[in-house]
Order: C-alpha cells, then structure tokens, then sequence
C-alpha cells in the first residue's frame, strides 16, 4: 500500500506541478512523436534553462546523432517550442519557450562560459517597449525580438569557476 502511495504521489507531483511529458508536448504541437524528439525534449525539460548544442550532444551521450539532434532543435524551432541564440564565444544555445517562463535575457562569464537566466523588472521591459516602438517607427521597421544581453565574470559562488585566491 505504501509503495503504491508514494508512485502515486511521485506520478501527481511530476505531471501536474512538474509540467507535462515530452509525447502531450509533442502532440499538442501536432508533431510526430519519434524516440529522437522525446530524448532531446526529455533532457532539455529537465535542464530547465539555456544550454549549448555540445553540452546537449553530451548529456544525451551519443542517443542521438549530431546531424538528427540538429534536425530535432529545427523541428523544435519550427513549432516555437525552441529559442536559439548564439554566445559570445559564437557557441549555440538553446532554450525551451516554456509557457510559465517569463520573457527574459542573460549574463553570459567569460571565464566559465556559464549562461544565466535573469529577468528584468516590469518597469524596464516597460520602458524597453516604449523605446523599440519609437525606433520602429523612427526607422519603419518592424521588431520582432530583443535581447539584452550581460557579460562578465562569476563570483566566487559559481559551480564552474574557480578562484585562485
């Protein structure tokens, strides 16, 4: 009875506050469900923020090939499941567009390579979306992303770097 109760729970509380699975995600989006596609949604469900094709390549430790897995984040693209952007190293990062995540931007340290979600205050986006229509209008153009985009160096409190001192 116990073990019962506790896979219960365990099933409840990964579906319902965890999100949804890779397949309901895949068939929402009308797409075809392929052990590919789960294996690449699986882990950048669990990653749970941006990550770099070759770290991607890494975790799912040669499941799936490199060409596929490119056609997998173009697939993912395609149905706007995916954000992709490039570091300034010029290294892929991709991202899950998860509904219950904030529109947000990055810091990128220059010595570890780490990519960190940060989220503005409203007042700021506010402001930033009154600036980008002012320049669309200045320059009839229409804008359909921004980034803003942070650069430095971890403190010592960063998992990948280390401090000599």
């Amino acid at each position: 009875m116990r073990i019962i109760l506790i896979f219960l729970f365990e099933f409840f509380y990964y579906n319902l506050i965890m999100g949804k699975s890779s397949k309901q995600i895949l068939s929402e989006h009308n797409v075809s469900i392929t052990n590919p596609r789960i294996l690449v949604l699986e882990v950048l469900l669990d990653n749970k923020g941006p990550v770099t094709v070759d770290e991607l390549q890494n975790v799912l430790n040669n499941k799936v090939a490199k060409s596929t897995l490119y056609r997998v984040l173009n697939d993912l693209k395609k149905i706007n499941l995916l954000h992709e952007f490039t570091s300034p190293e010029n290294t892929t990062v991709v991202e899950l567009i998860l509904e219950d995540r904030a529109h947000h931007h990055h810091l990128f340290c220059s010595d570890c390579g780490e990519v960190i979600d940060v989220e503005l205050s409203n007042k700021f986006e506010d402001f930033l979306a009154a600036e980008i229509k002012k320049i669309e209008k200045k320059f009839n153009f229409k804008i359909s992303d921004h980034r803003v985009e942070m650069f430095g160096q971890c403190t010592d409190q960063c998992k990948n770097c280390t401090t000599d001192s």
